[in-house]
């Protein structure tokens, strides 16, 4: 934590009060599992867990106090009681950014962001510490987690904002407040909480709406509702990337799409230069420029930016390439799926030099009403992509495969993922294998069980 604080401190930047003797506290924790010596312990409330219900063994795990919400009925003390928790949560770590003399990056969109903030995260580190989001703690809970851990060492946060209901992007900007925000693009995840696209684009829009009025914001020129996001920028500088039209501020051309990495050249006012990048897909192209216009609002030369995305970096679950214990190439892409990314899987899939190339699919969640054409939609792409064979588990999935056949290809609908993993292991290396699938459907199941 970037600053020792007071019990009764936290209380005033929350609008609690204190009960019992005044304390120093060095961090704050969500989890009473923690070596909890000198720190808070603060207490959540979720539709299935009560952090209320721990508050004792927190206290024997050596915090110095607990905050808890007025409907606790906790009496131990030293204690603070506020109305909300959560809130809370998002009030100290608030304090904590708005201490901070760094440069705060937020990055949302409903693919890439993931990648791009560990890219980014990466290329900073030539140029001062750097804190980012861990794993996938991007939402109302994970942001301020992210937020508290800021030291006194780091020159950099990099902080990822994802979103699964609708106001949720405009309670963690606030939070964030970030100098550079990042949006990355608009596409059809989560559509059973948002119902339309267009309501997605709304709710990743907030990120630049409730940055800071100096904030600089990155945009993709390519996505349709580039010009939405746009008019939030205010008097915000903002700065645009496209994968061809020269009207945006970074733009490429010759663009060369190979097999496990990518070339083009990149264009910026009157510099060009060329660059490999060393990841596979046009969306990974995206990935690059977004990365570099981020770069370069903190004052890295151009040329220094396109070094910087010039260097692989591997996120778990991400186009990650190995071989089964068959020999076969194996694309782990399953840290999770939406439509775009979906299709975007399928066109690296289809650049693979082995001869066969096979798509192990596990369902997509919250599409709402969505979900069958947008899985039939997903198998007739991979049929237009020349794909051979489709492999589903379970009937949403299926789905895909259904569609799949329709053309006269090949395809098939499992049960259970463990009898899909047996039947992959007998794949050799004339076989590409890309497994994909949202979180939910934990198709890592089947990548443990047949990877090297």
């Amino acid at each position: 934590m970037l600053k020792e604080l007071k019990l009764s401190q936290i209380a005033d930047i929350c609008g609690g009060t204190l009960f019992g003797e005044d304390a120093c506290v060095i961090d704050v924790s969500t989890d009473s599992r923690d070596d909890l010596s000198n720190k808070l312990f603060l207490a959540l409330r979720g539709e299935k867990f009560n952090g209320h219900s721990f508050v004792d063994k927190a206290i024997d795990q050596g915090a110095s106090g607990v905050l808890v919400d007025v409907d606790s009925g906790v009496s131990l003390e030293p204690r603070i009681v506020v109305h909300n928790t959560l809130l809370a949560y998002h009030d100290i770590a608030r304090f904590l950014r708005d201490a901070f003399q760094g440069r705060v990056f937020s990055i949302t969109g409903s693919n890439g962001k993931t990648s791009v903030k560990d890219w980014l995260a990466q290329s900073l580190e030539d140029f001062g510490c750097v804190l980012k989001t861990q794993s996938n703690f991007n939402n109302h809970i994970g942001v301020p987690k992210t937020l508290i851990q800021i030291e006194n060492n780091h020159q950099f946060a990099v902080v990822e904002a994802g979103t699964s209901f609708p106001g949720e992007i405009s309670i963690l900007s606030k939070t964030i407040h970030a100098d550079v925000v990042i949006v990355t693009n608009a596409s059809g995840s989560h559509l059973e909480g948002f119902g339309s696209t267009k309501a997605i684009a709304e709710e990743k829009g907030d990120l630049i709406t409730y940055s800071s009025l100096y904030s600089k914001v990155i945009l993709n020129f390519d996505d349709p509702f580039f010009e939405y996001w746009k008019g939030l920028t205010g008097k915000r500088e903002f700065f645009s990337f496209s994968l061809s039209d020269a009207s945006a501020d970074l733009y490429v051309s010759d663009l060369d799409l190979g097999a496990s990495e990518s070339s083009c050249i990149v264009h910026f006012r009157d510099q060009s230069s060329l660059v490999t990048i060393p990841a596979p897909g046009k969306h990974q192209v995206y990935n690059a420029l977004a990365v570099i216009g981020a770069l370069m609002h903190v004052d890295v030369h151009f040329i220094d930016a396109l070094n910087k995305v010039s260097k692989a970096v591997q996120v778990k679950g991400r186009m990650e390439f190995g071989l089964t214990k068959n020999n076969a190439l194996l694309i782990d892409d399953c840290y999770n799926a939406s439509p775009t990314s979906v299709e975007a899987a399928i066109d690296v899939l289809s650049m693979q030099k082995p001869i066969k190339k096979w798509l192990v699919l596990g369902a997509l969640g919250e599409l709402g009403d969505q979900e069958e054409s947008i899985h039939r939609g997903l198998g007739k792409y991979a049929a237009e992509k020349k794909i051979d064979c489709v492999l589903a588990v379970g009937p949403i999935a299926g789905l895909a495969v259904d569609e799949f056949k329709k053309v006269g290809r090949e395809g098939r609908v499992y049960a259970s993922k463990e009898s899909l993993a047996q039947f992959l292991l007998t794949l050799n290396n004339e076989h590409a294998v890309l497994v994909k699938g949202s979180r939910s459907a934990k198709m890592d199941d089947i990548v443990n069980v047949i990877k090297i």
